[in-house]
């Protein structure tokens, strides 16, 4: 089933604001409207139905959720992170995975060495929110603040945010709350009108546990404690309970991963004849020597449940095909089962993944 939405893999919207009426300047009128977006990594759409999470459902009738939604393809963190705060598709931004091979810089980049700049400004016209916001040309003094978001902690194109704080894997997410809250609390000349933050979970966990499990009860009732802390937090300040608008979202779901569903790539292609980059659930295929990608499309071809294109043959739905990071074959696996590439720890068993076709329901 194919549900359209926009690019923005949103969850829930709640608008509040006062009535507009005639007043004598105030602090508030030289404002900049107030926005705080917030990332549940890997909060597949349906858990609000398959759990029971009454400060999420809250906000339901609070504001607006969006149920239905039309992902990017590659459904991975780093990529559709990069696509939330740019309004790009992948292929547009340059973060096609979170593994990424650019041939032009001959250079590879994982989880651990994202943070140089050179991955994430590839063009000119990548611009997180954050940075346009703090550029818009009017007449409010407009700051970004960040915390955890992927890419923060690097300037992308010699811009950064004018408050951001790392990504800390031990830190508590009510620390973060806090922290955001109090930055939109701050006086009227140094408080932030836009706040960005990202939290890992539930994503880890469903991967280790899979979407539907004991372990998925315990972390999304974790999740919503912390938005029942959010809200209290912002119903205890007249200000931000008056002018605060907020965005709960997430970039992809979760798929539950099925036993013996996974495949070797070397048992089916010379390893020695190319090279892969990417997740289990979607990787790309570089191939040095043209006269090769025959052969290898051939060998991927015959595997069941699993898609093999050639770059001119990726469909223009994906939005994944105009960019040098993307392979000469992009290898796909159906929901529910894994690539193992060569340097992937095959000893490792996920109960949950994403990566899939976008078009997938649960992604």
């Amino acid at each position: 089933m194919r549900h359209t939405a926009n690019i923005f893999t949103l969850i829930f919207i709640i608008f509040l604001y006062s009535t507009i009426y005639c007043s004598p300047v105030s602090s508030e009128s030289l404002s900049a409207p107030l926005l705080l977006l917030i990332s549940f990594d890997g909060f597949r759409w349906d858990y609000p139905d398959l759990y029971q999470l009454p400060n999420f459902n809250l906000l339901s009738k609070r504001g607006v959720r969006v149920k239905y939604i039309k992902n990017n393809f590659a459904t991975i963190t780093f990529p559709l992170h990069y696509s939330i705060i740019t309004g790009l598709y992948e292929e547009s931004h340059g973060i096609v995975g979170n593994t990424i091979f650019d041939p032009k810089l001959n250079a590879v980049t994982t989880l651990d060495t994202m943070n140089d700049t050179k991955w994430w400004s590839q063009n000119s016209y990548s611009q997180p929110i954050w940075t346009s916001n703090e550029l818009a040309n009017d007449s409010y003094q407009r700051r970004s603040g960040v915390i955890a978001w992927p890419s923060i902690g690097t300037p992308i194109n010699g811009h950064l945010p004018v408050r951001y704080q790392l990504f800390n894997l031990t830190r508590k997410f009510d620390s973060i709350l806090k922290q955001i809250i109090d930055w939109f609390r701050e006086p009227v000349e140094s408080r932030i009108n836009l706040g960005v933050v990202y939290y890992s979970e539930p994503d880890m966990t469903g991967h280790h546990h899979g979407p539907i499990s004991d372990e998925m009860n315990k972390t999304l009732k974790e999740c919503d404690d912390y938005v029942g802390q959010l809200l209290a937090m912002i119903d205890s300040d007249e200000y931000l309970k008056r002018n605060l608008n907020i965005i709960i979202t997430s970039d992809h779901g979760m798929e539950s991963i099925r036993k013996n569903h996974s495949i070797i790539l070397a048992d089916y292609i010379d390893t020695k004849l190319c090279s892969a980059y990417g997740s289990r659930s979607s990787v790309n295929i570089f191939v040095p020597l043209e006269s090769n990608i025959d052969r290898i499309y051939a060998n991927l071809s015959i595997i069941p449940n699993f898609e093999v294109y050639k770059k001119s043959q990726i469909p223009d739905e994906y939005h994944y095909k105009s960019n040098i990071r993307i392979g000469d074959i992009l290898f796909v696996a159906k929901a529910g089962y894994e690539i193992i590439a060569p340097g992937d720890n095959a000893s490792i068993e996920l109960l949950g993944d994403h990566g899939y076709d976008d078009r997938v329901e649960s992604m």
